[in-house]
C-alpha cells in the first residue's frame, strides 16, 4: 500500500513500474498495476459534465467535510460504504471506519480515512469506473 500511495503522490514513479512488473505489489488494482489501455469518458474532465461519483463527492461529501458537523460526514461515509466497486475491496470497511470516527467526533480521522481510501482506489477508479453509477 506504500508504495501505491507513493505513486498517486507522483514520487517514484519509476521505481513503482519495476516493482509491479517484477509482482512486488500486492496492494494494487489489477488494471493499474497491469497497465490497462486508457478509457475515455465523456465525463469529469474539463469542459464535460460532472461524472455520477464526482458530482455527489462535489456536492454531498465536500459539504459535510467542509461543515465539520460529525453526523453528516457519518451518513456520507455510510452511503459511500454501501456501494463498494468491484475489485475495490477495502473500500467498504475504509469508509465505516471513517463513519465511526466521525460519529465520535474526530473529524480529522474521519477525513484520514478519505484519503487512505483515495490514495489506495481513485486513480484506478478515474481510469476504469468514472461514469460508473453512483
Amino acid at each position: 500500500m506504500k508504495l501505491f500511495s507513493a505513486v498517486l503522490m507522483g514520487v517514484g514513479i519509476g521505481f513503482a513500474g519495476a516493482a509491479w512488473a517484477a509482482g512486488g505489489a500486492t496492494d494494487v488494482p489489477a488494471s493499474v498495476a497491469e497497465g490497462a489501455a486508457k478509457k475515455e469518458f465523456a465525463c469529469g474532465a474539463k469542459g464535460q459534465k460532472a461524472c455520477p461519483m464526482q458530482g455527489w463527492m462535489k456536492t454531498v461529501m465536500q459539504s459535510a467535510t467542509t461543515s465539520g458537523d460529525g453526523a453528516k460526514i457519518a451518513s456520507a461515509l455510510e452511503y459511500v460504504a454501501a456501494k463498494p466497486p468491484p475489485g475495490m475491496p477495502k473500500w467498504a470497511a475504509i469508509s465505516k471506519e471513517g463513519a465511526e470516527k466521525a460519529k465520535k467526533g474526530d473529524i480529522d480521522g474521519a477525513k484520514a480515512s478519505c484519503k487512505a481510501c483515495h490514495d489506495l482506489y481513485k486513480a484506478d477508479y478515474k481510469a476504469n469506473l468514472r461514469d460508473a453509477a453512483f
